[in-house]
């Protein structure tokens, strides 16, 4: 139904490198626009990172440069700027994830394409925003976990700080752009001269955790569990993650694991004791769990109404009935680079579009926009 998405006949022009501004340029391809993604003449640097299935192809740039057009250009060279500001001066929404001052070093910057198209939309993404002590320094997530407070609140049992698994920050600021960029070009909001979009992996990550922020702030900065016993435990064979809401889920879990006795034991009778004894109760919990499987477990639990279900991979979460039936995660192909199983964003059908190598629509592009390379 590619004739209702809303984005149809736009025009984007994706300058950004890494994951953040890529995942909104996806985003706007998803969405009906045409996106030219401009790669230097090696490429994105984000091809070269991570697991790839062929030359250039890793997992990052499969997934995030879905639905574009790959135009390399030279942009410290005279044909290669002028070649961009001649894309710049008919696109509609511009994103570029430069330090502060890069850009506009290169003679890209938001002034001088609002003189050659004054309605444009420039979506700048950088680690710390346009204003700042900080705001012309450079930030990967790794460094924005650190920076942001998040790893401090994920931690190992050890309670030494954690990286994600998943470049988390970069994957939100994405979200927050393309949040940003939508209602930028939505018609009602579109204004006569130009706007910038300052959209920061520091502000993206402070969003994401407000609530625990909140937390902290009124807690004086202890750090509380919400819900105790609520955890991760290992059973006989692999892990459980087991959670709960209510005060009555507690009854539940004594009954499901058969410790009754737990319900009479004042040192367990709130959320708010049980967060005093939470090392003598995990330990106890840790015992009756190694006696039988995650997968037996589960399955006592979630009959008294408790949710809880063993970890998953992600060979176990593809394999999932449930899955499945959703088409969360239907297998597509990359050319010749493989063919995989793709997440699909929740709000669209199956996004079927191919990824670029780098560099594969330059002379298409060159030659409709009379670009002179």
């Amino acid at each position: 139904m590619t004739d209702a998405l809303p984005l149809k006949g736009r025009l984007v022009l994706d300058l950004s490198q890494g994951i953040a501004g890529p995942a909104c340029g996806m985003a706007m391809a998803e969405h009906g626009a045409r996106v030219i993604k401009v790669e230097p003449p090696a490429g994105d640097w984000i091809r070269g990172l991570g697991a790839a299935a062929a030359p250039g192809a890793t997992a990052f740039s499969l997934y995030y440069n879905r639905g574009k057009e790959s135009l390399t250009l030279d942009l410290k060279s005279e044909a290669g700027l002028a070649a961009a500001l001649k894309l710049a001066a008919r696109a509609d929404l511009l994103i570029e994830s430069g330090r502060p001052g890069v850009t506009e070093a290169m003679g890209l910057g938001f002034d001088t394409v609002r003189a050659l198209n004054p309605g444009i939309v420039y979506l700048t993404i950088s680690g710390f925003g346009l204003v700042g002590p900080r705001a012309p320094d450079p930030m990967v997530d790794t460094y924005g976990q650190a920076f942001s407070g998040l790893m401090s609140i994920n931690r190992d049992i050890s309670g030494d700080p954690v990286r994600f698994g998943q470049p988390l920050i970069d994957a939100v600021t994405g979200l927050y752009a393309t949040q940003a960029a939508l209602a930028a070009l939505h018609p009602s909001e579109r204004p006569t001269e130009g706007r910038r979009l300052d959209i920061s992996l520091t502000q993206s990550a402070a969003a994401l955790m407000g609530p625990k922020i909140l937390e902290w702030a009124i807690t004086g900065g202890r750090s509380e569990n919400i819900n105790p016993p609520a955890g991760i435990y290992m059973a006989s064979d692999r892990h459980l993650a087991l959670t709960l809401v209510r005060e009555t889920e507690w009854a539940a879990i004594c009954r499901a694991l058969g410790r009754t006795e737990w319900l009479e034991d004042p040192r367990y009778g709130s959320f708010a004791a049980r967060n005093l004894h939470k090392e003598d109760l995990r330990a106890a919990m840790e015992a009756v769990f190694a006696t039988d499987t995650a997968a037996a477990w589960s399955a006592r639990l979630q009959a008294e109404g408790v949710m809880a279900r063993p970890v998953n991979d992600f060979g176990d979460w593809l394999a999932e009935e449930q899955v499945q039936a959703m088409q969360a995660a239907p297998e597509r192909d990359y050319g010749e680079s493989a063919r995989l199983p793709t997440p699909r964003t929740p709000s669209r059908e199956v996004f079927a579009a191919a990824s670029p190598d780098a560099g594969a629509d330059t002379d298409r592009i060159a030659a409709e926009f009379g670009l002179d390379l």
